[in-house]
């Protein structure tokens, strides 16, 4: 076998378990966050019975797969969001994973995806995308701009460019709430598009938008769920899914002109 598949499928395995461990621990902080409670203080505990989990109830997927998604001491079901924050975590890293391979910048956008991954759960759990993780975001594009070197005048007038389509959305969606008077759009979505126009390019943050939109009616029609879906969660996926797969789609697309 190739020594470099060989090597990146070993890294994109370790990558899966980093994830996924990151993403139970993310979810449990969140739903804390979500409760009032601490959110890193005390162990992790059912949020039926208040029984406290043992180790082998805490494998990412694993625990969740052999338990059936229910608690082992009062029966009750296991919020299928915990499965999908592990889920969400391996899926993203691996994404990296493949794109970057074993690279500085790498461990940038690991940090982007699990900030992404804040995002999405603290929008999931209370309609809230916090500032501080878009700050987060934010710092962490700046610290490694520097530690990369990338030539600052070409990289500051790609954001520029990328940041013309939160302008627009915004201009759209203030005109949209003045016709239908009511809210059009989260101002919190803005926002982290805007954070997203400092690692995307402009075509990759439109087609951010475009596969954020498509996700969330996709999910809105499979969950039927009622009253307002949180969008973060889908332009999170849309974004992990665009830096690390959209060039080719867009290549196609922008050859036609």
């Amino acid at each position: 076998m190739n020594p470099d598949l060989l090597l990146k499928i070993y890294l994109c395995v370790w990558l899966f378990v980093a994830g996924a461990v990151l993403g139970s621990f993310l979810d449990c902080a969140v739903w804390r966050w979500a409760h009032g409670e601490a959110m890193f203080r005390g162990r992790s505990h059912c949020g039926s019975c208040g029984k406290i989990l043992s180790p082998r109830e805490l494998v990412p997927v694993f625990s969740f797969l052999f338990s059936r998604g229910k608690c082992r001491h009062c029966g009750e079901k296991i919020p299928a969001e915990c499965l999908w924050a592990e889920l969400a975590g391996g899926v993203g890293f691996v994404c990296f994973g493949v794109k970057f391979g074993l690279s500085l910048e790498l461990a940038q956008w690991l940090i982007l995806g699990a900030l992404l991954l804040a995002v999405s759960l603290a929008d999931g759990a209370k309609r809230i995308i916090p500032d501080r993780l878009l700050l987060a975001m934010a710092a962490n594009r700046a610290v490694w701009l520097l530690v990369l070197r990338q030539p600052l005048a070409d990289t500051v007038k790609g954001m520029l460019a990328s940041c013309v389509v939160p302008a627009a959305l915004l201009c759209f969606v203030l005109l949209a709430e003045k016709v239908m008077k009511k809210e059009a759009m989260g101002g919190g979505d803005i926002k982290l598009l805007l954070a997203l126009a400092l690692y995307l390019s402009w075509p990759e943050l439109l087609l951010t938008l475009l596969g954020g939109c498509l996700l969330g009616i996709a999910g809105g029609l499979l969950g039927k769920r009622q009253g307002a879906i949180p969008f973060g969660p889908y332009l999170a996926a849309a974004a992990v899914g665009a830096a690390c797969f959209g060039g080719p789609l867009i290549d196609w697309y922008l050859g036609f002109f």
